[in-house]
Protein backbone atom coordinates (compact mmCIF):
# COMPACT_ATOMS: atom_id res chain seq x y z
CA UNK A 1 0.00 0.00 0.00
CA UNK A 2 2.95 2.57 0.66
CA UNK A 3 3.91 1.48 -2.89
CA UNK A 4 0.86 2.75 -4.22
CA UNK A 5 0.90 5.90 -2.16
CA UNK A 6 4.43 6.75 -3.45
CA UNK A 7 3.13 5.83 -7.40
CA UNK A 8 0.31 8.12 -6.70
CA UNK A 9 2.24 10.92 -5.37
CA UNK A 10 4.22 10.89 -8.60
CA UNK A 11 1.50 10.91 -10.65
CA UNK A 12 0.31 13.60 -9.41
CA UNK A 13 3.34 15.67 -9.62
CA UNK A 14 3.31 14.82 -12.82
CA UNK A 15 -0.16 15.96 -13.31
CA UNK A 16 0.81 19.56 -11.44
CA UNK A 17 3.24 20.23 -14.28
CA UNK A 18 1.58 19.26 -17.40
CA UNK A 19 -2.07 20.18 -17.53
CA UNK A 20 -2.70 17.99 -20.59
CA UNK A 21 -1.81 14.88 -19.17
CA UNK A 22 -4.49 15.23 -16.14
CA UNK A 23 -7.50 16.53 -17.42
CA UNK A 24 -9.91 13.35 -18.26
CA UNK A 25 -9.34 12.61 -22.06
CA UNK A 26 -7.25 15.44 -22.94
CA UNK A 27 -4.34 13.65 -23.04
CA UNK A 28 -2.59 13.47 -26.80
CA UNK A 29 -0.18 11.18 -26.28
CA UNK A 30 -1.57 8.78 -29.35
CA UNK A 31 -0.48 8.51 -32.51
CA UNK A 32 3.82 7.81 -33.76
CA UNK A 33 3.67 9.97 -36.41
CA UNK A 34 1.41 13.11 -35.00
CA UNK A 35 3.96 12.81 -31.70
CA UNK A 36 6.80 13.06 -33.85
CA UNK A 37 5.18 16.09 -35.07
CA UNK A 38 4.20 17.96 -32.07
CA UNK A 39 0.65 16.70 -32.13
CA UNK A 40 0.18 19.01 -35.22
CA UNK A 41 -1.75 17.09 -37.63
CA UNK A 42 -5.87 18.45 -37.86
CA UNK A 43 -5.16 19.63 -41.44
CA UNK A 44 -2.46 16.39 -42.32
CA UNK A 45 -4.78 13.68 -40.71
CA UNK A 46 -4.23 11.31 -44.39
CA UNK A 47 -3.36 7.98 -42.03
CA UNK A 48 -5.14 5.67 -39.64
CA UNK A 49 -4.16 8.56 -37.10
CA UNK A 50 -7.11 10.50 -38.04
CA UNK A 51 -9.78 9.69 -36.04
CA UNK A 52 -8.23 10.86 -32.86
CA UNK A 53 -7.19 14.31 -34.95
CA UNK A 54 -9.43 15.10 -37.32
CA UNK A 55 -12.33 12.35 -38.52
CA UNK A 56 -12.32 14.05 -41.93
CA UNK A 57 -8.81 12.73 -43.02
CA UNK A 58 -10.27 9.29 -43.29
CA UNK A 59 -12.09 10.64 -46.85
CA UNK A 60 -9.43 10.49 -48.52
CA UNK A 61 -8.10 6.78 -47.22
CA UNK A 62 -8.30 4.56 -50.66
CA UNK A 63 -6.99 1.33 -49.35
CA UNK A 64 -7.84 -0.37 -46.10
CA UNK A 65 -5.11 0.03 -42.97
CA UNK A 66 -4.36 -1.04 -39.46
CA UNK A 67 -2.74 0.66 -37.54
CA UNK A 68 -0.97 -0.40 -33.78
CA UNK A 69 0.99 1.72 -31.48
CA UNK A 70 1.93 1.43 -28.13
CA UNK A 71 3.98 3.85 -25.71
CA UNK A 72 6.11 4.11 -22.42
CA UNK A 73 5.76 7.73 -21.09
CA UNK A 74 8.14 9.36 -18.83
CA UNK A 75 10.75 7.06 -18.51
CA UNK A 76 13.50 7.28 -15.77
CA UNK A 77 11.33 8.53 -12.89
CA UNK A 78 11.14 6.03 -10.15
CA UNK A 79 8.13 4.14 -9.52
CA UNK A 80 5.89 5.42 -12.74
CA UNK A 81 4.37 3.33 -15.07
CA UNK A 82 2.53 5.19 -17.96
CA UNK A 83 1.63 3.66 -21.37
CA UNK A 84 -0.22 4.45 -24.35
CA UNK A 85 -1.96 1.53 -26.63
CA UNK A 86 -3.82 2.24 -30.00
CA UNK A 87 -5.57 0.03 -32.39
CA UNK A 88 -7.48 1.17 -35.87
CA UNK A 89 -9.03 -0.15 -38.62
CA UNK A 90 -10.20 1.60 -41.61
CA UNK A 91 -12.28 0.48 -44.53
CA UNK A 92 -13.36 2.27 -47.49
CA UNK A 93 -16.71 1.29 -48.41
CA UNK A 94 -16.29 1.18 -51.83
CA UNK A 95 -12.75 0.19 -53.25
CA UNK A 96 -13.67 1.77 -56.90
CA UNK A 97 -15.02 4.96 -55.81
CA UNK A 98 -14.99 7.67 -53.12
CA UNK A 99 -18.59 8.32 -53.33
CA UNK A 100 -20.18 6.38 -50.48
CA UNK A 101 -17.08 7.60 -47.92
CA UNK A 102 -14.90 5.52 -45.68
CA UNK A 103 -15.57 3.99 -41.99
CA UNK A 104 -13.09 3.35 -39.27
CA UNK A 105 -13.11 1.61 -35.96
CA UNK A 106 -10.46 2.61 -32.95
CA UNK A 107 -9.38 1.89 -29.50
CA UNK A 108 -7.10 4.33 -27.20
CA UNK A 109 -6.19 3.60 -24.33
CA UNK A 110 -3.88 5.44 -21.20
CA UNK A 111 -3.29 3.97 -18.05
CA UNK A 112 -0.96 2.90 -15.20
CA UNK A 113 -1.53 -0.24 -14.03
CA UNK A 114 -3.24 -1.25 -11.05
CA UNK A 115 -3.90 2.78 -10.30
CA UNK A 116 -5.79 4.37 -13.01
CA UNK A 117 -6.98 4.00 -16.86
CA UNK A 118 -9.05 5.69 -19.58
CA UNK A 119 -10.03 3.93 -22.95
CA UNK A 120 -12.03 5.53 -25.44
CA UNK A 121 -13.94 4.05 -28.42
CA UNK A 122 -14.67 5.40 -31.77
CA UNK A 123 -16.43 4.47 -34.79
CA UNK A 124 -16.12 7.00 -37.65
CA UNK A 125 -17.34 8.08 -40.84
CA UNK A 126 -16.50 10.68 -43.67
CA UNK A 127 -16.65 11.54 -46.97
CA UNK A 128 -15.76 13.96 -49.78
CA UNK A 129 -18.56 16.27 -50.06
CA UNK A 130 -17.57 18.19 -53.42
CA UNK A 131 -20.31 16.48 -55.09
CA UNK A 132 -23.10 18.03 -52.37
CA UNK A 133 -21.61 21.08 -52.34
CA UNK A 134 -20.63 21.35 -56.03
CA UNK A 135 -17.53 22.59 -55.38
CA UNK A 136 -14.08 22.39 -57.98
CA UNK A 137 -11.92 19.77 -57.54
CA UNK A 138 -9.25 21.67 -59.40
CA UNK A 139 -9.27 24.08 -56.68
CA UNK A 140 -10.51 22.57 -53.08
CA UNK A 141 -10.65 19.09 -51.68
CA UNK A 142 -13.17 19.18 -48.95
CA UNK A 143 -14.19 16.13 -46.74
CA UNK A 144 -16.11 15.81 -43.28
CA UNK A 145 -16.59 13.36 -41.03
CA UNK A 146 -18.42 12.24 -37.66
CA UNK A 147 -16.86 10.40 -35.14
CA UNK A 148 -19.05 8.66 -32.47
CA UNK A 149 -17.20 8.05 -29.25
CA UNK A 150 -17.54 5.89 -25.69
CA UNK A 151 -15.47 6.91 -23.06
CA UNK A 152 -14.84 5.29 -20.32
CA UNK A 153 -12.25 5.52 -17.49
CA UNK A 154 -11.24 3.90 -14.20
CA UNK A 155 -9.46 4.37 -10.82
CA UNK A 156 -8.24 1.88 -7.93
CA UNK A 157 -9.07 4.25 -4.99
CA UNK A 158 -8.36 0.90 -2.53
CA UNK A 159 -5.58 2.73 -0.95
CA UNK A 160 -6.96 3.24 2.71
CA UNK A 161 -8.29 -0.09 3.54
CA UNK A 162 -11.97 1.30 2.50
CA UNK A 163 -12.63 -0.91 -0.68
CA UNK A 164 -16.13 0.16 -2.16
CA UNK A 165 -15.92 3.21 -0.82
CA UNK A 166 -16.16 4.67 -4.49
CA UNK A 167 -17.09 3.06 -7.81
CA UNK A 168 -14.45 2.05 -9.55
CA UNK A 169 -14.99 3.23 -13.29
CA UNK A 170 -17.52 5.70 -15.32
CA UNK A 171 -18.47 6.38 -18.98
CA UNK A 172 -20.29 7.90 -21.22
CA UNK A 173 -20.97 8.56 -24.81
CA UNK A 174 -20.27 11.60 -26.63
CA UNK A 175 -19.27 12.79 -30.55
CA UNK A 176 -16.24 14.64 -32.93
CA UNK A 177 -16.93 16.21 -36.05
CA UNK A 178 -14.69 17.32 -38.41
CA UNK A 179 -13.82 19.28 -41.63
CA UNK A 180 -10.64 19.21 -43.85
CA UNK A 181 -10.05 21.20 -46.97
CA UNK A 182 -7.40 20.39 -49.35
CA UNK A 183 -6.39 23.44 -51.78
CA UNK A 184 -4.66 22.08 -55.16
CA UNK A 185 -1.94 24.72 -54.38
CA UNK A 186 -0.51 22.45 -51.25
CA UNK A 187 -2.10 24.64 -48.29
CA UNK A 188 -4.45 22.91 -46.08
CA UNK A 189 -6.81 24.15 -43.42
CA UNK A 190 -8.76 21.43 -40.71
CA UNK A 191 -11.05 22.03 -38.26
CA UNK A 192 -11.55 19.12 -35.92
CA UNK A 193 -14.38 20.01 -32.89
CA UNK A 194 -14.03 17.18 -29.79
CA UNK A 195 -17.01 15.83 -27.20
CA UNK A 196 -19.74 17.89 -28.14
CA UNK A 197 -21.84 16.74 -25.27
CA UNK A 198 -18.99 17.34 -22.78
CA UNK A 199 -20.15 14.45 -21.22
CA UNK A 200 -20.03 13.93 -16.92
CA UNK A 201 -17.54 11.08 -15.98
CA UNK A 202 -17.16 12.13 -12.57
CA UNK A 203 -17.66 9.52 -9.43
CA UNK A 204 -18.95 11.43 -6.81
CA UNK A 205 -19.36 15.18 -8.45
CA UNK A 206 -19.97 16.59 -11.59
CA UNK A 207 -16.73 15.99 -13.69
CA UNK A 208 -17.20 16.98 -17.34
CA UNK A 209 -14.70 16.38 -20.05
CA UNK A 210 -14.15 19.57 -21.48
CA UNK A 211 -15.14 20.15 -25.38
CA UNK A 212 -11.96 20.70 -27.38
CA UNK A 213 -11.84 22.64 -30.35
CA UNK A 214 -9.21 22.50 -32.68
CA UNK A 215 -7.68 24.44 -36.04
CA UNK A 216 -4.84 23.15 -37.94
CA UNK A 217 -2.84 24.58 -41.08
CA UNK A 218 -0.60 22.80 -43.31
CA UNK A 219 1.23 23.10 -46.19
CA UNK A 220 2.53 20.39 -48.13
CA UNK A 221 5.34 20.46 -51.52
CA UNK A 222 6.56 17.34 -52.85
CA UNK A 223 9.82 19.14 -53.49
CA UNK A 224 9.89 22.50 -51.51
CA UNK A 225 11.84 25.15 -53.80
CA UNK A 226 15.11 26.70 -53.38
CA UNK A 227 15.99 24.01 -50.34
CA UNK A 228 14.25 21.10 -52.38
CA UNK A 229 13.32 18.94 -49.62
CA UNK A 230 11.18 15.79 -51.14
CA UNK A 231 8.12 15.96 -49.93
CA UNK A 232 7.77 18.08 -47.10
CA UNK A 233 4.80 18.69 -44.76
CA UNK A 234 4.41 21.63 -42.58
CA UNK A 235 1.60 21.80 -40.05
CA UNK A 236 0.12 24.22 -36.96
CA UNK A 237 -1.92 23.60 -34.58
CA UNK A 238 -3.88 25.66 -32.50
CA UNK A 239 -5.96 24.00 -29.33
CA UNK A 240 -8.87 25.71 -27.29
CA UNK A 241 -10.12 24.12 -24.15
CA UNK A 242 -11.15 25.44 -21.20
CA UNK A 243 -10.42 29.00 -22.35
CA UNK A 244 -6.66 28.22 -22.92
CA UNK A 245 -4.82 28.28 -26.28
CA UNK A 246 -2.06 25.49 -26.95
CA UNK A 247 -0.55 25.59 -30.07
CA UNK A 248 1.48 23.13 -31.75
CA UNK A 249 4.19 23.11 -34.88
CA UNK A 250 5.46 20.11 -37.07
CA UNK A 251 7.44 19.44 -39.46
CA UNK A 252 7.88 16.29 -42.08
CA UNK A 253 9.88 14.87 -45.15
CA UNK A 254 10.47 11.93 -46.76
CA UNK A 255 13.71 10.77 -48.35
CA UNK A 256 15.06 7.36 -50.03
CA UNK A 257 12.54 7.75 -52.46
CA UNK A 258 9.62 8.42 -50.23
CA UNK A 259 10.59 5.54 -47.57
CA UNK A 260 12.34 7.21 -44.95
CA UNK A 261 10.31 9.90 -42.85
CA UNK A 262 11.89 12.36 -40.67
CA UNK A 263 10.22 14.37 -37.95
CA UNK A 264 10.49 17.03 -35.88
CA UNK A 265 8.11 19.02 -33.67
CA UNK A 266 7.02 20.82 -30.26
CA UNK A 267 3.85 21.89 -28.21
CA UNK A 268 4.10 23.88 -25.04
CA UNK A 269 5.10 21.00 -22.77
CA UNK A 270 7.19 18.68 -24.99
CA UNK A 271 10.03 18.34 -27.79
CA UNK A 272 9.43 15.66 -30.34
CA UNK A 273 11.30 13.97 -33.16
CA UNK A 274 11.01 10.60 -35.34
CA UNK A 275 10.93 8.67 -37.75
CA UNK A 276 9.58 5.78 -39.76
CA UNK A 277 10.20 3.56 -42.91
CA UNK A 278 7.52 2.08 -45.53
CA UNK A 279 8.53 -1.47 -46.43
CA UNK A 280 6.35 -3.13 -49.83
CA UNK A 281 5.59 -6.74 -48.54
CA UNK A 282 4.02 -7.40 -51.90
CA UNK A 283 2.36 -5.18 -54.58
CA UNK A 284 -0.41 -4.88 -52.59
CA UNK A 285 0.88 -4.76 -48.71
CA UNK A 286 2.68 -1.89 -47.30
CA UNK A 287 4.08 -2.34 -43.71
CA UNK A 288 4.98 1.32 -41.74
CA UNK A 289 7.11 1.29 -39.02
CA UNK A 290 7.15 4.78 -36.95
CA UNK A 291 9.13 5.58 -34.18
CA UNK A 292 8.78 9.12 -31.97
CA UNK A 293 10.58 10.01 -29.26
CA UNK A 294 9.53 12.92 -26.65
CA UNK A 295 11.35 15.02 -24.60
CA UNK A 296 9.31 16.45 -21.64
CA UNK A 297 10.01 20.03 -21.25
CA UNK A 298 8.58 20.62 -17.83
CA UNK A 299 9.57 16.92 -16.27
CA UNK A 300 12.83 16.36 -14.82
CA UNK A 301 14.65 13.31 -14.15
CA UNK A 302 12.99 11.88 -17.29
CA UNK A 303 14.59 10.39 -20.06
CA UNK A 304 11.55 11.26 -22.27
CA UNK A 305 8.65 8.83 -23.90
CA UNK A 306 8.89 6.51 -26.50
CA UNK A 307 6.54 5.28 -29.05
CA UNK A 308 6.56 2.58 -31.55
CA UNK A 309 4.05 1.69 -34.60
CA UNK A 310 3.11 -0.62 -37.28
CA UNK A 311 0.61 0.05 -39.95
CA UNK A 312 -0.92 -2.17 -42.60
CA UNK A 313 -1.83 -0.83 -45.84
CA UNK A 314 -3.68 -3.24 -48.21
Amino acid sequence: MIKNKIVLISLLMIMAVIPKAYAAFESTYWGVRPLAMGGAFTAVANDANAPLYNIAGIANLTEREISLSASRLFTGLDGVEIGTNYFEYTQPLSMTTDMYGVMSFAWASLSSPGLSREDTFNIGYARKVNDVLRLDPEIINLTAGLNLKYLRHEYNFDLSNSPGLYPSSKGGFTADIGVLAQFTNGISVGLSSKYLTTPDIGFENEDKVSRMNVVGLAYYNELLPVVHIPYFTVAMDAVFVNNETNLRFGLESYLVDGKLAVRTGMRQEAFDIGFGYDFMLSEKIKLIVDYALEIPLEVEESYGSHFFGISFKF
